[in-house]
């Protein structure tokens, strides 16, 4: 069992290590979309992206593994998406076939989507962003990611995010971007669809981030678990083999007894 153990835990480290070696996620990337939309955003207030709709049901997005050895890591996320549920209208959507078997066990509905893979491909980001903007326009009034945040290879943190309504960068930030671009600043075909395509691109690269980070921190929850069930065997070993010892001399004292005991009855005699 340790031999076997040990081969997944060199097998999830390799794994580990040729995903960090990856490109990640340009940040820049994302600095240049948020300040776009503090530009072609900010005057609209009302628009679908931004307004605040309450009286709708919230769609909860929840990341999950395909793959078990995660220790609570997986139960961990399903129970704060659980707690995020405040209305029987409310959808969940999961990813990883983990967290399907989670819900199934408590009778909850939801919808399934795959979970993510080693290469985390484009194509798996836009499955997700458009099942959410196609929610989003017709009956969700919120969006909601909870994953699995990578903070180290021995740290994971089940993290809760909003995609939509778009929050701004703060109201400093937004005049900030204005005064550097001007007050006059045209948008072609015009602000909303510009303001709307700048929204979607910006939730692509939020969830291709946090795919990234998700995956880093299933790959370092794996790691982390079979390296304690490493030491957890180590220490039924030990146990095991201290029993072992104490059964043979426990036996060994039996025998001697007994022969001595029939030795002194034979003296007797």
């Amino acid at each position: 069992m340790g031999d076997i153990i040990d081969v997944l835990k060199t097998s999830a480290m390799i794994q580990f290590r040729s995903f960090q070696l990856k490109t990640k996620p340009n940040e820049e990337y994302s600095v240049e979309i948020q300040r776009a939309l503090a530009v072609a955003g900010a005057d609209n207030p009302k628009h679908h992206y931004i307004l605040e709709r309450k009286n709708l049901p919230s769609a909860i997005v929840v990341i999950t593994s395909d793959e078990g050895f995660l220790g609570e890591l997986n139960t961990l996320l399903i129970n704060t998406c659980l707690d995020q549920c405040t209305s029987k209208n409310d959808e969940i959507i999961v990813l990883g076939e983990r967290g399907t078997r989670y819900l199934e066990d408590v009778n909850k509905n939801f919808v399934f989507l795959p979970g993510i893979s080693d290469e985390v491909a484009s194509r798996e980001v836009e499955v997700l962003r458009d099942y959410l903007i196609k929610g989003y326009r017709e009956r969700f009034g919120r969006i909601v990611i909870i994953y699995p945040y990578f903070v180290s290879l021995t740290q994971q943190k089940v993290t809760l995010e909003q995609l939509l309504p778009y929050r701004f960068i703060t109201k400093e930030g937004v005049n900030k971007q204005k005064n550097r671009l001007g007050e006059a600043v045209e948008l072609e075909p015009d602000r909303e669809r510009v303001f709307e395509a700048l929204i979607e691109m910006a939730l692509g690269y939020k969830i291709l981030d946090i795919f990234w980070s998700s995956k880093q921190a299933e790959f370092a929850a794996r790691i982390m678990h079979l390296e304690g069930s490493t030491q957890e065997l180590g220490l039924l070993k030990q146990k095991l083999s201290f029993e072992y010892f104490r059964q043979v001399h426990n036996l060994r004292d039996k025998v001697i007894r007994e022969i001595s005991a029939s030795k002194n009855l034979l003296g007797r005699k």
